[in-house]
């Protein structure tokens, strides 16, 4: 029975299943988020993120009521940007605090709603009049405000009244962080939003539950097989788990589905101080701890900083000394997070310099997460977002992905290797083939997207150092097939940039072995052409000229010109099979193929132009366009 079970744990049926699942559903609610019809009772709105406060409590007049009109002449500061620690802890330490927030100006609908969750305070939001729109919580005595642990969520109706702003009155203890935030900054009708803020969550739940998962599989296996002792294993298992808790428990609408939030907090803060423990050590195993021990150093000093930050934290109810350490130690946890990316990009640096070919994959990957880390820094000063959770979600997303690799390369026999990489070469060069651009009528459909993708996943076991500029070639044709060829004109330099990317990923396909020359010559500042017009015969020595060519060293010669200025020229030619005879001879034959359908598009477009196909000497295929860009036919009505 043991054996059985090993034997079936060998292969990757179990990540297979759920690799497919959550592909599916990925896609299946990515897809249907971009295409589905747009409700127009929803619209975007910002309560907290950019207002105004005043730190204090505002009086209220003999009557009851406080005179709002008279606050505008009141010093209101921002809220936006980095606020500084004495700032910050002036905040903490008042136990009231006022924001005044533009109210939302479209009001046509009676019942407009937005889901507000707040955490460790009690809340009560005026109009102008002083009448009160929502209100949470006494604000007598703070031993019966909420912790800071538990979140809550609540409806809030907009008032169809003309209001220029919206009051907020925040009470909270002495000395106490809080939050208040509207979910998704979404504003519409309840049931309408209820399903937007799903929708909008479902791909992130569904992916950090993959990650959930693979941890609990890893770790079964680790378990199983323990006499081998697949430490790196039970490495990846925990960071695994730790980042499928952290995307879970940090998610809004997991909370907000959730009773218990404060066991979603507490998991939160375990899985964010201690992820990159886990990663740090599976680098360790894999490239050693490097020059001046650097990965020994910052695994322990992460388990004693970690340890401390979680103490501290848990006991932010009970002291506010906890609450000005954090504050005051907010710039050295970005410091912080930022030696936990630097560290594993200098030892695989390093190994990879000394001949190990496999630490240049991670080294990319972790040099990616640096830059990521920085603009999420960024983002958080910008907008005054001090937990760490995003810098830590980018950080540790690359750990997972590099030390899977490892894993693979590890726990598969040479053999099985083998087979899977024949196989993956297999998929590319299919993909390729399959994923090249349709042209004229036809847009590219998800279909390419998801081929070349696969095709870019080969690319890691072949030239990984491609990939980035794989990734980002496929991202600009789809962009630009998606986005430009529902126009009837383009401008040339659009066209020109489509064509750069698509012969790169063609190089990727033939690797070393085509030689091209790309270039153009003249002003084509006010060129505009149809799009896909040019696309089509490269494609065709690359479909028809270099298929079963015997040349060694294939070459592609691409030159577009302006001749004076109205004479647009484009000239490809090629050292491949050539025209067979049979097509030299019949005319109607050549032009059967695509690149005839181009012919009676520029019948179409223009009234003077010339379209040759002939043969390239010694060998290959030779296409020519002329066009006079003055003769655009106009269309007529």
């Amino acid at each position: 029975m043991g054996v059985a079970i090993s034997r079936f744990l060998e292969k990757p049926y179990l990540s297979i299943c759920l690799l497919f699942l959550i592909t599916v559903v990925s896609i299946t609610s990515y897809v249907y988020s971009i295409f589905k019809p747009k409700d127009s009772s929803i619209s975007e709105y910002y309560l907290s993120e950019n207002a105004e406060y005043f730190v204090g409590d505002i009086p209220k007049d003999d009557t009851g009521k406080i005179d709002f009109q008279k606050m505008h002449k009141v010093h209101w500061l921002s809220s936006s940007g980095w606020i500084n620690d004495d700032e910050f802890k002036r905040i903490t330490d008042s136990e009231y605090i006022w924001l005044r927030s533009k109210a939302f100006s479209e009001v046509e609908n009676e019942d407009l709603h937005f889901l507000l969750e707040h955490a460790g305070l009690n809340i009560e939001i005026f109009n102008e009049n002083g009448d009160t729109i929502f209100k949470y919580g006494e604000f007598s005595d703070p031993k019966y405000l909420p912790n800071i642990f538990q979140s809550k969520f609540s409806w809030v109706k907009i008032p169809n009244d003309g209001s220029k702003f919206y009051y907020l009155r925040l009470f909270h203890k002495k000395g106490i962080l809080f939050s208040i935030t509207i979910i998704e900054n979404l504003i519409g009708k309840q049931t309408a939003l209820y399903r937007e803020i799903a929708l909008k969550n479902v791909t992130a739940i569904f992916f950090h539950s993959f990650f959930l998962m693979i941890g609990i599989i890893c770790a079964f296996v680790y378990f199983i097989e323990y006499k081998k002792q697949y430490n790196i294993l039970l490495d990846f298992s925990s960071f695994s788990l730790c980042f499928g808790i952290l995307g879970l428990t940090s998610n809004e609408f997991i909370r907000y589905l959730f009773t218990n939030t404060q066991t979603l907090y507490i998991l939160s803060i375990i899985a964010s101080n201690f992820v990159f423990i886990p990663m740090l050590s599976g680098v360790r195993r894999l490239f050693g701890s490097g020059s001046f021990r650097v990965l020994d150093i910052l695994i322990y000093g992460d388990v004693v900083i970690c340890s401390l930050t979680t103490i501290l934290v848990f006991s932010l109810p009970f002291s506010d000394i906890s609450h000005s350490l954090l504050i005051s130690t907010r710039s050295f946890f970005i410091l912080f997070n930022l030696l936990n990316i630097i560290g594993p990009i200098f030892i695989t640096y390093e190994s990879w310099k000394k001949g190990n070919k496999e630490a240049f994959g991670h080294f990319i990957g972790f040099s990616i997460t640096l830059v990521l880390v920085i603009l999420e820094i960024i983002m958080a000063i910008k907008y005054n977002d001090t937990t760490p959770t995003g810098i830590v979600f980018w950080g540790v997303l690359f750990g997972v992905i590099s030390q899977g690799f490892a894993l693979e390369r590890m726990l598969f026999t040479e053999r099985q290797k083998a087979l899977l990489y024949k196989e993956d070469l297999l998929k590319a060069e299919k993909t390729l083939k399959e994923s090249q651009l349709k042209t004229l009528q036809t847009k590219m459909n998800p279909h390419y997207l998801f081929n070349s993708l696969n095709t870019i996943h080969a690319l890691h076991k072949i030239k990984p150092e491609l990939i980035g500029d794989a990734i980002m070639s496929l991202a600009n044709n789809y962009r630009f097939i998606s986005d430009r060829t529902d126009r009837d004109w383009i401008p040339f330099e659009e066209e020109w940039s489509f064509l750069e990317d698509y012969l790169h990923l063609q190089k990727l396909r033939f690797y070393d072995t085509i030689q091209i020359d790309f270039k153009k010559s003249g002003d084509f500042s006010n060129v505009v052409l149809p799009p896909l017009l040019l696309q089509p015969i490269i494609e065709n020595s690359f479909k028809h000229g270099f298929r079963g060519s015997s040349e060694g060293q294939l070459q592609l010669f691409i030159h577009a010109k302006m001749i004076k200025d109205s004479v647009f020229s484009f000239v490809v030619y090629d050292n491949g099979t050539g025209i067979p005879e049979d097509l030299i001879s019949d005319k109607q034959k050549l032009m059967s193929r695509s690149l005839g359908n181009i012919k009676e598009r520029l019948k179409n477009l223009y009234s003077e132009f010339q379209f040759d196909i002939t043969r390239n000497y010694p060998e290959g295929t030779r296409t020519e366009i002329e066009i006079i860009l003055t003769s655009k036919v106009l269309p007529t009505t």
